[in-house]
């Protein structure tokens, strides 16, 4: 009994190393350690009941050592990239809607964080390989008594105990073996959830005439709808970034209302635009599942609708809307993120678009903006900041960020830049074509980037605020005089009610429509703003 024992402290100890580590949560640690002191030394145990060979005993505790440090190494990346123990279907939405050239980007993105977790796994398995093997050749060494009835039974009882953790489902998730396959047939059911939704969302959408639609515009009109990509304000120049990175917007800045104050609802792309699009929100995410979204009421009043896109096509749940429009461009015919198509090649697209006869346009236009891996975002000429040693770098340096996070940071506002090169023309397209029509443009992001801002990570971030803290520009025919701007600018807003705020520049009244909710509108009202479930401190209220 004494030799599991020893086994049972190898793999604690290595446990322990991964939680030091910050590769594990002390809840993590408590859970896997519980179910490791009954299945190490139960199912070595059995092998010292069934008197079988030293090598088997040996394979079954680094087996049983191996599966446990594993999981921990893959907690660990998962914890580092999400910057906290990510939501499993967020984690498995993002295996199961990639493909090999996004897989490839991943890991060229990430791999010093795939590096440094195997290592971690390695070191610590061949550590315990080398003591298991030394507690073997001791064992060898002397014959080991015979077991005793009261070991006999603390076998059984930890053996049997160890299935008896599973009854409890908690406990049953967190076995290294079955924690994946559990959450794959959640995530399974959770999209025959989605399907059976969207049947139902399809029976309910017969109902037009609940919609009460009616349009109460000019004749004519023309609406853009810019949707960035993992864009954070501040990478920024002209939210006050230290670095130039937007010259050109900065250039019509006394054209357009730059709302300062403006978060994501989610860090992801999916769960994020689903509650820009539609009118489900952060207190009721089900709400699209019996209200019409924005592309349809859109066509109900009379718009021709574009969805002109540079990401894949058929994107999932984002796919479903986006085939509502009446024209829908997928320039990307590659491999969607992993492509390196740049966003400037949707420009002759929209410039169609535009040129339509049609009487009243909504247009969505869906950049990549700066998704990771940040440099497959710009071409050659907009690499404005690689190698650069200036202030930012000065002080990403001096809060000890690391060097691959600070040439993260120079890549990242490369495409920070084109991003204003492209939306700026966009800008000014819309301007151009549309002098005949009353038109708008606004440009939001879906959420922003983690980019060594708050800690040494690049990428989404479930934790921080600058996983949300995005950009919202608006440019209308009408410039708002100078005071009117600039309260404005100062409201507070998140993107879960920008349905609203878009339906508002559509000129739609419906009982949809909610004037407190549409930050253009002299009715709105600011609400509370949430992310992660906690209150959303403002920057200013930061610091």
């Amino acid at each position: 009994m004494r030799s599991l024992l020893y086994r049972l402290g190898i793999g604690l100890g290595g446990l322990a190393m991964f939680w030091a580590l910050g590769m594990l949560s002390g809840s993590e640690y408590g859970k896997s350690a519980a179910i490791m002191a009954t299945a190490l030394p139960g199912l070595a145990g059995l092998c010292l009941l069934l008197r079988a060979r030293p090598a088997w005993l040996s394979a079954t505790t680094l087996g049983v050592i191996a599966v446990f440090f594993l999981d921990a190494a893959a907690k660990g990346f998962l914890r580092d990239y999400f910057g906290l123990r990510p939501n499993h279907l967020l984690v498995l939405q993002a295996v199961f809607n990639t493909n090999a050239s996004e897989t490839g980007e991943f890991f060229r993105h990430n791999w010093r964080d795939v590096v440094e977790a195997s290592a971690a796994f390695v070191l610590l398995m061949t550590a315990a390989t080398v003591l298991e093997r030394r507690l073997t050749r001791i064992e060898a060494s002397r014959a080991l008594p015979p077991l005793r009835r009261r070991s006999k039974l603390a076998i059984v009882t930890l053996f049997t105990g160890f299935f008896a953790l599973h009854l409890n489902p908690t406990m049953a998730k967190e076995n290294p073996l079955l924690y994946w396959p559990i959450r794959y047939l959640d995530y399974k059911g959770q999209l025959a959830h989605a399907d059976e939704l969207q049947r139902e969302l399809e029976r309910n959408m017969a109902q037009r005439a609940e919609w009460q639609v009616r349009y109460r515009g000019p004749s004519r009109k023309t609406v853009v709808w810019v949707i960035g990509e993992s864009l954070n304000r501040n990478n920024m120049s002209i939210y006050g970034y230290a670095r130039n990175t937007t010259p050109m917007l900065g250039s019509m800045r006394d054209e357009l209302t730059v709302f300062r104050d403006v978060v994501s609802s989610e860090p992801a792309t999916m769960a994020s635009l689903m509650k820009m699009l539609t009118p489900a929100s952060l207190d009721d995410p089900e709400a699209w599942t019996r209200q019409p979204d924005l592309v349809m009421l859109a066509r109900e009043a009379g718009y021709r609708t574009y969805w002109i896109s540079n990401q894949v096509p058929n994107d999932g749940w984002l796919g479903l809307v986006a085939n509502r429009a009446d024209e829908r461009t997928f320039i990307n015919k590659g491999y969607g993120r992993g492509e390196n198509n740049f966003d400037g090649n949707l420009l002759p697209v929209v410039d169609a678009a535009l040129a339509h006869d049609a009487p009243r346009k909504l247009i969505i236009v869906h950049l990549l903006g700066a998704h990771p891996t940040y440099d497959m975002r710009y071409p050659d000429e907009f690499a404005r900041f690689d190698n650069t040693n200036d202030s930012v770098m000065a002080d990403l340096e001096a809060r000890g960020r690391s060097l691959w996070v600070r040439h993260s940071r120079n890549d990242y506002d490369n495409a920070i830049a084109y991003n204003d090169y492209v939306v700026s023309n966009l800008i000014r397209k819309t301007m151009a074509a549309s002098t005949q029509s009353e038109a708008s443009l606004l440009f939001s992001s879906d959420h922003a980037q983690e980019v060594g801002h708050t800690r040494n990570h690049t990428g989404q971030s479930v934790s921080d605020a600058s996983g949300y803290e995005i950009p919202m520009i608006v440019w209308t025919r009408q410039t708002p005089d100078a005071d009117t701007r600039a309260a404005l600018e100062a409201r507070p807003y998140q993107t879960d009610r920008l349905e609203h705020t878009m339906l508002g520049l559509l000129d739609i009244d419906t009982p949809y429509y909610n004037a407190a909710h549409d930050v253009m509108s002299d009715a709105f009202t600011p609400t509370p703003r949430r992310i992660n479930g906690e209150a959303y401190v403002p920057l200013t209220a930061r610091n």
